[in-house]
């Protein structure tokens, strides 16, 4: 088992830094505080983390979460638009389509189910020099450890995770060829629960899986399965 607070953290700061701007200028991403002589009055802070262990008798897996703080100082008076607009980029950059994240897992991990779990503003604080406005977005995701010391490659060809009805080559069967030979579980996000290999589903000889749940058919009804490698 390793610790993966610093990934999951290092893979939010790799998306974020650098691609968040407001009126031209870069809005800094930072881990907990602002550098020292930074004087950046909107900046995005990594904060609060927060995780459960669900591991099995074959992987090392966790629930975890993690706090983005959009705060927005200033002089004059200030409403929510400017924290609006950084968290309309986040949420683009993060979420970009339904069922799809922008993150990279790091080596070691695979980062899935990413989702929105709360959305706040906090209390408009005013003080003697400037005012305060924070908005504050706790995302949650599960974390499975691949032991492997490579990062899980962010575009493989013809292969999207979660994998969607619309990537079924039958009613019941996917096929990825880069799939082949690789040990995975399958979650299946509409239930929600993890399927049972050998009973729910198993694997396809050409690479993929074969889904043997009563009624299932890819062709009929929408699925989001999504595809974590042992």
């Amino acid at each position: 088992m390793i610790d993966v607070k610093q990934p999951v953290r290092k893979s939010y700061y790799d998306l974020l830094n650098g691609a968040i701007t407001f009126a031209g200028d870069p809005v800094p991403v930072v881990d907990d505080v602002k550098k020292l002589g930074d004087s950046s009055t909107l900046y995005v802070l990594l904060s609060n983390q927060s995780g459960a262990d669900s591991s099995t008798f074959q992987t090392f897996d966790s629930d975890e979460t993690i706090v983005l703080d959009i705060v927005f100082k200033s002089g004059a008076r200030v409403n929510k638009e400017t924290v609006d607009n950084i968290a309309g980029q986040i949420f683009s950059l993060l979420l970009p389509t339904p069922g799809v994240t922008g993150l990279t897992s790091p080596p070691g991990t695979q980062i899935n189910c990413v989702r929105l779990k709360d959305d706040r503003y906090l209390t408009l604080t005013l003080n003697s020099s400037n005012s305060v406005v924070r908005r504050l977005l706790t995302l949650s995701m599960h974390v499975r450890q691949t032991q492997s010391p490579a990062a899980i490659p962010p575009n493989i060809q013809n292969f999207r995770n979660p994998v969607t009805s619309a990537d079924f080559a039958t009613e019941t069967g996917y096929v990825n060829t880069w799939l082949k030979g690789k040990t995975f579980s399958l979650f299946l996000n509409d239930v929600p629960k993890f399927l049972n290999a050998g009973v729910d589903w198993d694997y396809n000889p050409a690479g993929g899986f074969n889904i043997f749940i009563p009624n299932f058919n890819a062709t009929l009804n929408n699925y989001t399965i999504y595809v974590l490698l042992i």
